[in-house]
Order: structure tokens, then C-alpha cells, then sequence
């Protein structure tokens, strides 16, 4: 599935029918980011390959932003009231700028230092290229200011966006995009590429790299999603007071395991009590960022699948997933 997707990239490429937005979508941690700034160091590329020629003065400049520090490439401006902001980050490179969030979200003020970037001449490619990842970390404002540039772009700029969550991206900036789905990895990537000979940690990865490497090193969370959902409530009540002191990307990773999990059920037995337990549970990871309590959320979903866990099936399919 990744040679074809490669194809279809380089075919956009020499036929020279790149658009002006490309909106990169797809499950998390499974390179989309990669993906999206070999093609940007493709489409600055003097030499006009892809993958990128890797020698010329452009690819230089792109390989030392990648291997530099954000504290290194972080560019700053002024708000309206003359206030130091943060932008973007910004290399050696004249036509490359990539726009991430400080902390939570991408701001207006960002996306006003993009318009500045956009409307110069490039200076040393033929082409200026805007990384924006995650770009469902754009706010509401932010959203609606890049879809001015959008509706009139430049004609030598293309923004690249990337983005795990599409459905908080604006429908008028998708509609204004060229939307292509990453697949993932499949198991046998995955495995190539990791070591990682475990089906249970394969399968629960679902093609995400990242995933897959973070179950790797830290296999006491898949213990723990199975204790969660299969043991009894005095177990359910210790383990949840315990996952309540770990840092929030720690908690985030379990949820996930457990909806992995909970998903493998809904599909092999098609309950609605298992689509519920979802739906909360993937709320609850939105929502986690938030100051959400992780262990009232496993409390509401066990009370959603009492009935099916008290009876061990959920225990039963594990113990021959993993076994």
C-alpha cells in the first residue's frame, strides 16, 4: 500500500500537477509528517526530483532544519498590539517555513505571519512550501484565515498540511485541499522496521509505528488496559487510582490500547454496547487533554460493558489474542 501511495506522489510530481493545498490525512504515528517534508524538500528541491536529489544547496538547507532543534528554528513576530509571539519554525532555508503549536493549539497570529511568508518572491527554489502539522491544531480563527489565503493562493507556494483528526478540519479548507489518506503500515512493515515479533503489540499498533515502538518499551500498559476492562470492580478501583498518577501521554497511550481492544470486539461480535464504549472512550481521549479524570472515564466504561465483562467474554477473547 505504501509503494502505490509513493506512486501516486510521484506521479502528482513530474506531471507537475501538485496542488496548492495538499492535506495529508491518517491514523497517528504512522509518518505522515515524514511523508509530507520529504515531499516539501522534493518540491524545493533544485534538482526537481522526488524523493529529493538530497545534494543540492536546497536539500542541504532542508537536512540541517530536520536535524536541528525546535529551539533552534524558532521564528518570532509581533501580534497587533506589539506584543513577541512564536510563528512558526524557520532553518537556513528562505521558502520553508513549518507551523506547529507552542503548546496546545496553532493561533491566528501564526497563520498573519504566514501570509506575510507567502507573499514574497521564493529566493532560492522555484517554489515557497508551508508545513502545517498538526493542522487540526489550527483553533477556529486561526482555521478561518488560512482559508483567505486559500481561496486566492500564490501561484509559486503550496501549503502541506498534515492531520490526524480531519473531521476538525474546516469543510470549506478540505474543500479547497487535495485530500489523500496515508495507509499504515501493515504488520509485516511494522515488524521490519521494529523488530517487534509480538502479534498482540502488532496488532494493537494498527499500523502506527510510533504505537507499536511505545507498546515495545512499556508493555505493562497492555497488562493493564486487560485488567481494566476483565477484572473484577476492587481491581478496576486500584488500577484506576493507580493510572491516575501517570503523565498525561501515558494515560492517552493506555486509552488507546483499551479502544483497540474494545474496536476488535464491536468487530468480531458486532454489539452496541461495545460501539458505545467506543464512542466514550474516543471522547474521553479527546477530552483527556483536557483535564478530564481518566479514572471516572474507565468507571463509565465499564459500566457500559458491565454486563459482557462480568461474564468473561472480553477476558475470554483476550486470553486467545494473546495467547
Amino acid at each position: 500500500m505504501r509503494d502505490r501511495f509513493r506512486q501516486f506522489l510521484s506521479r502528482l510530481f513530474y506531471q507537475r500537477r501538485v496542488p496548492a493545498s495538499l492535506l495529508l490525512y491518517g491514523k497517528e504515528g504512522i509518518g505522515k509528517r515524514d511523508i509530507a517534508f520529504e515531499f516539501a524538500s522534493s518540491l524545493l528541491c533544485l534538482q526537481e526530483k522526488y524523493p529529493p536529489c538530497g545534494e543540492c544547496e536546497s536539500c542541504f538547507h532542508m537536512k540541517d532544519f530536520k536535524e536541528k532543534k525546535e529551539e533552534e528554528l524558532a521564528f518570532y513576530g509581533e501580534d497587533k498590539r506589539g506584543k513577541k509571539v512564536y510563528l512558526y519554525l524557520r532553518g537556513d532555508h528562505p521558502d520553508f517555513i513549518y507551523l506547529k503549536p507552542e503548546k496546545a493549539e496553532i493561533k491566528i497570529d501564526q497563520i498573519r505571519g504566514v501570509k506575510d511568508f507567502v507573499y514574497l518572491k521564493p529566493a532560492l527554489s522555484k517554489r515557497k512550501v508551508v508545513l502545517i502539522e498538526p493542522a487540526d491544531a489550527m483553533n477556529m480563527q486561526a482555521q478561518n484565515a488560512l482559508l483567505k489565503v486559500l481561496e486566492e493562493p500564490p501561484e509559486d507556494t503550496h501549503f502541506l498540511l498534515v492531520a490526524s483528526k480531519l473531521q476538525k478540519i474546516l469543510p470549506t479548507i478540505k474543500s479547497r485541499s487535495f485530500l489523500l489518506e496515508v495507509p499504515p503500515l501493515s504488520e509485516e512493515e511494522l515488524k521490519e522496521k521494529t523488530g517487534i515479533d509480538d502479534p498482540l503489540i502488532l496488532e494493537l499498533s494498527e499500523g502506527s509505528l510510533e504505537m507499536a515502538l511505545k507498546l515495545k518499551e512499556d508493555k505493562e500498559l497492555i497488562n493493564t488496559a486487560k485488567a481494566l476492562l476483565e477484572g473484577n470492580i476492587l481491581t478496576l478501583y486500584k488500577k484506576a487510582l493507580e493510572v491516575e498518577k501517570w503523565e498525561y501521554e501515558r494515560q492517552a497511550l493506555l486509552l488507546k490500547v483499551i479502544i483497540s481492544l474494545l474496536h476488535k470486539k464491536y468487530l468480531e461480535t458486532r454489539q452496541e454496547v461495545y460501539q458505545q464504549s467506543l464512542d466514550k472512550a474516543s471522547m474521553g481521549l479527546e477530552y483527556l487533554s483536557k483535564g478530564i479524570k481518566l479514572s471516572l472515564l474507565l468507571f463509565q466504561l465499564r459500566g457500559g460493558v458491565n454486563n459482557v465483562l462480568h461474564k468473561g467474554k472480553v477476558s475470554r477473547h483476550q486470553q486467545g489474542a494473546s495467547g
